[in-house]
């Protein structure tokens, strides 16, 4: 097994200076972000990165309106790295255009796992993250302490707010592509891009808030949030959240997976599956048969070998390159984070968790 440790930044104080923090602290991976997006879009998505900077601006005044201290996170990011303020927006609104002005395929799997069929009562909270295999090389786990909310520790691609963490308070998401007939129909006047929804997510003291962040959220795009807590005896929440309903999914037997199609919707309004996509059929019926097996003894450890599966190879829980497809149509499991809520401890693969091993990593004190 490789190692590789993922690069870990610390940002604080008001937001405008934790941009600037990041921006400079994290310059060279942005760099790397924004010349790989603007390298990659018109082939990923046929749009090109002029219509893609464009397209940035028609989310700035809702934002604004949504949360005026993102804003401003946004132009310290932009301040520090020396990037304009709409491209570090469109790094962290890539979902809707990668998605929304074109929809290819790509996939997470995640999976939870409650006190009660833990062998530490803890909280599990895990994913594989899918995505370009050259997305690996810009990765980095934000830790972000704020003045009136609790602290997050994110895996985000640099010059991103967050993606799949954990909070201070045992809170965590993980947050998968989903994808449904509405998406993208109002996109460009109504609605909150996930990546922000993610952020102030996580910055909520509260569990219910945390729920509530996500479910009363105007959304542009679909996307799936598994949510869990290690508050009291633990407690987990799959939100299917489209741009017009939200569908919820409950653990069973303490344990609760998700890949990338919709499971609590109604007949007739099931989402869309896309080709290359149904492979998210059996991805989360694997990883719960793993688990399974080990149910109420459930470890850490368990969790990885789980995330390893490569049933279905090369479209398995830990993806890997088709090498059948074009380069630009091929994904791949860039890292792997298992969260335990209890201990706020977080495992990361630097790579393919096959290949590579996790390393821990906490919240590092305010000093």
């Amino acid at each position: 097994m490789k190692e590789r440790t993922l690069r870990k930044i610390v940002i604080s104080g008001d937001p405008f200076s934790r941009g600037t923090q990041y921006g400079i602290k994290a310059q060279d991976l942005i760099e790397k972000s924004i010349s790989l997006y603007k390298s990659s879009f018109t082939q990923l998505s046929g749009v090109d990165w002029d219509r893609a900077l464009d397209f940035s601006k028609t989310f700035t005044r809702r934002i604004k309106d949504y949360d005026e201290s993102m804003i401003d996170e946004l132009k310290g990011i932009a301040e520090g790295s020396g990037r304009t303020f709409e491209e570090i927006m469109v790094v962290n609104i890539r979902t809707e255009i990668l998605f929304g002005l074109k929809q290819p395929s790509s996939g997470c799997t995640s999976l939870c796992a409650l006190p009660d069929i833990t062998a530490e009562k803890n909280t599990i909270l895990a994913q594989n993250w899918d995505y370009k295999p050259w997305a690996m090389h810009n990765n980095l786990l934000l830790q972000v302490n704020q003045k009136d909310a609790p602290d997050i520790l994110t895996l985000v691609e640099a010059g991103q707010f967050a993606r799949m963490g954990m909070n201070s308070m045992g809170h965590g998401i993980c947050n998968n592509y989903i994808q449904c007939e509405a998406d993208g129909k109002t996109m460009e006047t109504e609605g909150i891009p996930t990546t922000f929804i993610r952020r102030k997510a996580l910055s909520q003291e509260r569990y219910s808030d945390v729920i509530g962040t996500i479910i009363h959220t105007p959304r542009s795009f679909s996307a799936n949030y598994l949510v869990a807590t290690s508050e009291g005896d633990g407690d987990s929440i799959d939100i299917e959240a489209t741009p017009e309903r939200v569908y919820f999914l409950y653990p069973a037997d303490g344990m609760l997976t998700h890949a990338n199609h919709f499971k609590g919707a109604t007949p007739g309004d099931f989402g869309v599956i896309r080709a290359g996509l149904e492979n998210s059929i059996y991805r989360d019926r694997r990883v719960e048969s793993i688990l399974r097996q080990k149910t109420a003894a459930l470890t850490i450890e368990n969790a990885m070998e789980a995330l390893r599966d490569h049933f279905g190879y090369p479209d398995s829980v830990c993806r890997h390159p088709d090498k059948a497809k074009p380069v630009h149509e091929q994904w791949r499991t860039n890292n792997s984070i298992i969260m335990d809520l209890k201990s706020l401890v977080l495992w990361a693969s630097g790579g393919p968790p096959c290949q590579y091993e996790y390393a821990p990593y906490g919240f590092e004190s305010r000093g």
